[in-house]
């Protein structure tokens, strides 16, 4: 029973809508792999508003097509004589005509050929928008990968920044009690403490210090720089520098988080989708590949829809023009005319009451020839038009390609120098944090090394995702996706 039942699901199956089929296609897919950027490729060709409104151009482009190859409707004439016609053979009631008229052989084959290449042309900017739409697609989701990792990036130097804070506090109050002098005034900006005792007595507020004497002498207040000894102001001076440098931090990732849900909102609105939508964003990202060898990209730019739209614009026009000579030919016209004859009262002749029949020849006179030759010379023109918009476009292709080669080899060569850099900043930064939990010194050249490592890993993330942007502007521009 249920093997009989498998050909019927099977064939319901197929009955279903292609963007059903995709949707249970991916979600089939999901339980074995999280979303990819193919998946967002798929969901922005079927629901983007813009391509579905070139689509639907497309479609009516080809209803034209019919429509041109087809004869101009027949013409049908019906007369009524209110007073009846006396003729020889009787009387005549009414006339009907019926006329067909035909272009001059292979206009209508010149139309519809017109006709399907400009059906032709919209489907290549059909094409063109496409492998646009995905080239935004790719470089938003692109975009917004750098954007995390910025992020990510960022909160891994705060945390390293914090830590450094902790040494700093450690270190700024150990050199506070080593010194000589009471170190309240500096250190209530940083974490206040409970003041008690003789300290309780002082004037904290001006710095003031006293110290007890057995022979009760009046305290004298003492400067911060009295007070506190060298070492301990160098600490505090790296505290308060490293509490800077985590505020720029704290802001910039702030930043970027604000950046990041513009993105996401530019990204969903390319698949059709809520500016909220969740959208899924790999850890990694694999470095893209080139298509192909360099010279095979470069004889593809060809293969881009933009150049084919103009060279399909070029024949339509052909088409038109010899069908606008066409045009300066003749019309035949084929009709019949059929009279409606009444019988006269008592006459016995054969042809009394006969209805007439007329066969009809019709033809017009095309002798305004002015109208045919500027007919003739538009289609030129605009022939002429699409041949140059064709070379043109080939020749910004290969400009926007050797830009796009560039691109990609000079992130190639970025990706490798600040993974190169990276890896050595990081083994300066862990000697220099060894070197100042053991001695106290080199703290700035930590926190400009550090700053120098943050920026090394943005520029390495970045140069990755212009590398894989290059790829990507290159499959557009020779229509590989």
């Amino acid at each position: 029973m249920i093997i009989n039942t498998i050909p019927s699901l099977i064939k319901r199956l197929v009955k279903l809508s292609p963007g059903l089929i995709i949707f249970l296609g991916c979600t089939f897919a999901n339980a074995q792999q999280v979303d990819s950027l193919s998946s967002y490729i798929q969901a922005a060709a079927l629901n983007n508003p813009g391509l579905k409104a070139k689509y639907l151009q497309y479609q009516a482009a080809l209803e034209k097509v019919p429509q041109a190859g087809t004869l101009p409707d027949p013409e049908l004439q019906f007369g009524f004589f209110i007073n009846k016609m006396e003729l020889m053979e009787g009387y005549q009631l009414a006339d009907f005509r019926l006329m067909q008229m035909t272009p001059w052989f292979g206009t209508l084959k010149a139309a519809k050929d017109e006709a399907s290449k400009m059906a032709l042309a919209r489907f290549h900017e059909v094409e063109s928008l496409k492998d646009e739409i995905f080239l935004k697609v790719k470089t938003s989701w692109y975009r917004m990968f750098k954007i995390t990792s910025e992020i990510k990036s960022t909160q891994k130097n705060l945390d390293l920044l914090k830590a450094l804070e902790r040494l700093a506090r450690i270190r700024f109050k150990t050199d506070g009690n080593s010194s000589s002098g009471n170190t309240s005034d500096m250190t209530s900006a940083i974490e206040p403490e409970q003041k008690s005792g003789a300290n309780a007595m002082g004037s904290g507020s001006m710095g003031i210090s006293t110290s007890g004497s057995s022979s009760g002498s009046v305290p004298m207040p003492k400067s911060p720089g009295a007070a506190m000894g060298g070492a301990s102001q160098n600490s505090l001076v790296n505290l308060l520098r490293v509490q800077m440098e985590i505020g720029e931090l704290e802001n910039r990732k702030h930043s970027l988080e604000d950046q990041l849900i513009t993105e996401k909102t530019r990204f969903n609105s390319f698949l059709g989708r809520k500016p909220g939508a969740e959208v899924f964003i790999s850890d990694s990202l694999q470095k893209a590949k080139l298509p192909g060898s360099l010279i095979v990209l470069a004889d593809s730019v060809t293969n881009n829809p933009m150049v084919k739209m103009f060279e399909a614009d070029k024949q339509a026009n052909e088409a038109r023009l010899n069908m606008a000579t066409k045009m300066g030919y003749p019309m035949i016209g084929i009709g019949l005319n059929y009279s409606l004859i009444q019988k006269f009262p008592h006459v016995t002749s054969m042809m009394n009451g006969k209805d007439m029949i007329m066969p009809m020849v019709t033809a017009t006179l095309p002798i305004y020839r002015k109208k045919y030759r500027s007919l003739r010379q538009e289609a030129g023109y605009l022939r002429d038009a699409a041949a140059e918009s064709a070379t043109n476009m080939k020749n910004e292709l290969k400009v926007s390609y050797q830009e796009a080669i560039q691109l990609y080899n000079d992130a190639e060569r970025r990706v490798e120098l600040f993974s190169r850099q990276a890896s050595l900043a990081e083994k300066a930064i862990a000697l220099l944090t060894r070197s100042f939990s053991v001695a106290g010194t080199d703290f700035e050249e930590i926190l400009r090394m550090q700053q120098q490592l943050l920026d090394y890993e943005f520029k390495q993330v970045e140069a990755l995702v212009d590398g894989n942007t290059a790829v990507a502007t290159l499959r557009s521009i020779i229509s590989y996706n």
